[in-house]
């Protein structure tokens, strides 16, 4: 590794500056370009808190100069944000009731500088509960559009105690939701609460763009006549295990997948079978490491995948893929790595070096960041004739390649030059910044940063794609039509988008003229399933089905299927298997021989730098590209939250999650493509780490997508950490797992200094404050542990809980807390059988059998809870603590006899392993 690498991260500390109360005030980090390395530039972000604590502004470097913040928060008496101004994503105003549950939001509010808000552009939502007497479930949301009626955008109808809904186990479920699409039915529900069936019905204009749903009234059976007819309904079927993983998957089209697992909950292999044929192998077997770590792929085609990992970070430092029984290697990617993580080299040893008009060009690529660990450069090799033709595999000739990349102290990707020597393929790409917000777009647009906001909606949707290039946005702030070609006179090129409910993509409409006609393409997205149909001047030329499997990373497998219309020379039912990089982008594609079909390079930031195939009909049928996302007509990348642009770097619209990835909510990864991935638009992450412990389906299921408002903002202000030099961040729904393995991000601070890995923001970190050897409790519902080792008695750990119980009630649950290790907090028992074990152990067994390692106190307060309160409590009852640690737990579990096991388990000689009843549970 080239020392140059960690030398721009000489003294280049990050800071962060509390208040008295323990509030983040200031942060502090430190640029340094590696080419001037000479110049170090101190960039500051300010934040700023109510008197109770709250988040009320914060700046970036790049606002704060000119005076302006990013966010403005106000708050209610009960810590709800009922207000949230960012210049990025416009202003938010939204009211709870006494339950929490939301009621009214108005959303898309434009603030202008020194002016009262613009309401021009407002939608306004309101939701609809059941009346007094009932459950108060959720029955209907309406929706009105400044200046449009107002509508009722969803409704939801809930299956009754009668003997026919009780025998699919509907009872009381949401059975019926009327949404933007049209309708999803529930069908059945498992015993675990997952529905085992579900049906998809759409309405019948919903390839109109104008048409806009209206649920009024309230017979279903009105509603049901704005639906396709019920046979046209689209029917997905599942086999459910006890844990609510899939174990059989049928989709609409009656393709059957199948999938199983091992003892801990890791896939193990999958199968498909094609309606009327016969079951085939997708994955044949999966092998795993210690950490979590998928170590080796055997494929259905006959081809095997293996990984290879750092032992210590347990980085992924190689991927090959072979073809057997010859061994031809395909595939052959290395990794090398800076200390902190970042990927400095790639390259592919499966790919021969070539030479062209005397340049040698290695299949590799090489990237160099900044103190900010942004890309600052990166070189590799492009196609060197012919870029916008396609070229087969043994006309592929290349040439090398280094862009450059600009970014302003806000984050903002302002200029990327690329410099091709060999080809002349020199080119620069400007972008112009708004000077209010993070907004930005291409220069070409614009080069007067006043005239950028004009170019966005006050939701911060992006207007414009390329000049001429127009982009229309839902209410709800969702792509509706990209036009990519504008005519005087006649009908425009354009691609349209309808999103269900849950704001997923279900249908997408493309049309465009071609050779005198007008060629158009439907494509609706099911469960595993897509059905796309293309037509020529209202004439129908092809029907296909196209099978998914797999997600980016862990074998993505297409089967295409055609009933009309089968291209001459690609073989009916065809499998492609797609085979990524550390980031999820399909490099390689093969069939069901293992041949390779198409092979794609790509730019840091997602454009295509090489692609051949065997032939140019197979390789136009590739729609899996950088990250293993969609490419749309428009070039767009569709991620499921918001849409892409490569050439940009950057998002189109506004981050829906928040500040989780930091003030700019439009920069990708953090400007770090090659090291990090957003799965989905809402929060990046760091690649070495994820491929490190991809988990299982024992994981308690992931948290439901609540008020973003609520869930990035308040509990983020309320339990702001007093921990030197650590970002805190904050979760709601987790478990409590005996003997816990150590976590895949760990942050250890001892007597101020960081000496592990640091956590990363949008993910929960819970603080364990301890001064015992290893006594660190991973929990998974926001408890802390506070560990003390002064003389420690049952008297004094119940005096520090009455001492806060004032203030504390509600988080507390049972009187007797001083009897107990682990108190049971609030809300809900657990049903963890470490807890249950604790609970039967009486403290003062634990403190006599702990005699010999210090005694200590342990008390668990559920968050979220001010951390100064916490600290202040311990010292002014003489308690000290010598280390905080920061710990985030998917479920995983050590390895019996491990120094980390003996240090949480060994010690107290009655406890068991455990895995036996755990897995027997799980199973």
């Amino acid at each position: 590794m080239d020392n140059r690498a960690c030398e721009v991260h000489r003294n280049t500390p990050n800071v962060s500056v509390s208040d008295s109360r323990g509030l983040l005030v200031r942060d502090l980090v430190y640029s340094r370009h590696p080419d001037t390395p000479q110049g170090t530039e101190a960039l500051v972000t300010k934040h700023s808190q109510d008197a109770r604590g709250y988040l009320a502004c914060s700046a970036d470097p790049l606002l704060s100069r000119a005076g302006v913040v990013n966010v403005v928060g106000r708050y209610d008496l009960s810590g709800n944000a009922v207000r949230w101004q960012s210049v990025d994503g416009g202003t938010c105003l939204q009211l709870t009731d006494t339950a929490g549950q939301p009621l009214l939001r108005v959303a898309h509010i434009a603030t202008p500088e020194m002016a009262a808000d613009d309401y021009s552009q407002a939608v306004t939502q309101y939701w609809h509960y059941e009346l007094q007497g009932l459950p108060g479930r959720l029955v209907a949301m309406t929706e009105q559009a400044a200046g449009a009626p107002l509508r009722c955008a969803e409704r939801r109808v809930y299956a009754g105690p009668d003997l026919q809904h009780q025998q699919r186990n509907l009872a009381g479920v949401s059975m019926l939701h009327y949404d933007t699409a049209g309708q999803m039915k529930i069908l059945s529900v498992a015993l675990s609460g997952v529905p085992s069936g579900v049906s998809r019905r759409l309405m019948t204009e919903a390839d109109d763009i104008g048409a806009q749903v209206d649920w009024q009234g309230e017979e279903p059976s009105a509603w049901d006549e704005m639906l396709v007819p019920q046979q046209q309904g689209h029917i997905t079927l599942s086999t459910l295990d006890a844990m609510g993983t899939p174990l059989n998957h049928e989709d609409a089209a009656g393709h059957v997948q199948r999938m199983a697992y091992d003892l801990a909950g890791r896939l193990a292999a999958t199968w498909l079978t094609l309606q009327a044929g016969a079951e085939q192998a997708v994955v044949k077997a999966l092998n795993y490491g210690a950490a979590g770590q998928k170590l080796s792929e055997a494929h259905g085609n006959g081809l095997f995948t293996r990984y290879r990992f750092e032992a210590c970070s347990v980085r992924l430092l190689g991927i090959a893929t072979v073809r057997e029984p010859e061994l031809k290697l395909l595939l052959d990617l290395a990794y090398t790595y800076d200390p902190a993580g970042n990927v400095l080299r790639v390259v592919n040893a499966a790919q021969a070096t070539r030479f062209w008009r005397g340049q040698k060009v290695e299949a590799g690529n090489q990237y160099v960041y900044d103190s900010l660990h942004q890309l600052v450069r990166a070189s590799g090799r492009e196609m060197a004739l012919a870029r916008h033709a396609f070229i087969t595999f043994d006309q592929a000739t290349y040439s090398q390649y280094t862009r450059t990349y600009s970014y302003d102290v806000g984050g903002n990707l302002t200029q990327i030059r690329h410099r091709g020597p060999a080809t002349g393929n020199n080119y620069t790409t400007d972008f112009t910044v708004s000077d209010r917000s993070n907004r930005a777009v291409l220069s070409a647009l614009t080069q007067n940063p006043r005239e950028v906001e004009g170019m966005f909606t006050a939701g911060g949707q992006q207007r414009l794609l390329y000049p001429g290039q127009r982009l229309l946005w839902t209410p709800r702030g969702e792509l509706q039509q990209v036009s990519p070609v504008t005519r005087e006179g006649a009908d425009d090129d354009f691609e349209r988008y309808r999103y269900a409910g849950d704001r997923q993509r279900v249908l997408k409409l493309t049309s465009r003229e071609t050779a005198g006609a007008r060629t158009g393409q439907r494509v609706v997205y099911l469960p595993g399933l897509e059905l796309r149909s293309t037509f020529i001047g209202g004439a129908q030329t092809e029907a296909m089905q196209i099978v998914t499997m797999g997600e980016p990373g862990r074998a993505q497998v297409r089967v295409l299927r055609w009933h009309v219309g089968q291209p001459a020379g690609v073989e009916n039912d065809q499998w492609r298997f797609s085979h990524d990089d550390l980031s999820g982008s399909c490099l390689l594609e093969t069939d069901s021989k293992g041949s390779v079909i198409s092979q794609e390079e790509f730019y840091p930031y997602g454009g295509t730098a090489i692609f051949t195939g065997r032939s140019a009909t197979e390789a136009s049928y590739k729609s899996l590209r950088y990250s293993g996302k969609e490419r749309d007509v428009s070039g767009l990348y569709y991620y499921g939250w918001r849409y892409y642009q490569t050439w940009a770097g950057r998002w189109l619209s506004a981050d829906p999650a928040g500040m989780v990835d930091g003030l700019n909510l439009y920069r990708m990864v953090r400007n770090n493509p090659t090291s990090a991935v957003d799965p989905d638009g809402k929060n990046s992450q760091d690649l070495a780490t994820e491929h490190a412990n991809p988990g299982s389906h024992l994981e308690a299921p992931p948290r439901q997508l609540v008020d973003m408002i609520r869930e990035t903002f308040q509990v983020r202000a309320r339990e702001m950490s007093l921990v030197p030099n650590e970002r805190v961040i904050h979760t709601d729904q987790f478990t409590l797992y005996r003997g816990a393995a150590q976590p895949k991000r760990l942050k250890i601070i001892s007597h101020g200094k960081p000496v592990a890995t640091p956590a990363t923001d949008g993910q929960h970190v819970e603080r364990v404050f301890t001064a015992s050897a290893n006594m660190n409790f991973f929990t998974e519902n926001g408890f802390m542990a506070v560990v003390a080792t002064e003389q420690a008695s049952p008297n004094s750990l119940e005096s520090f809980v009455k001492g806060e119980r004032p203030v504390r009630e509600r988080f507390l649950r049972g009187d007797n807390v001083s009897n107990y290790t682990l108190a049971e907090l609030a809300p809900g028992k657990s049903s963890s059988e470490t807890v249950k074990e604790y609970e039967r152990a009486p403290f003062k067994m634990k403190m006599e059998r702990m005699a010999n390692h210090n005694e200590v106190d342990v008390l668990l307060i559920n968050a979220p809870v001010n951390v100064s309160d916490v600290l202040q409590s311990l010292e002014s009852r003489g308690l000290h603590y010598s280390s905080v640690d920061n710990l985030y737990c998917r479920g995983a579990r050590p390895v019996r006899g491990s120094r980390f096991w003996r240090g949480l388990v060994g010690r107290l000689q009655n406890w068991r392993d455990g895995a036996g009843p755990q897995r027997a549970a799980h199973r």
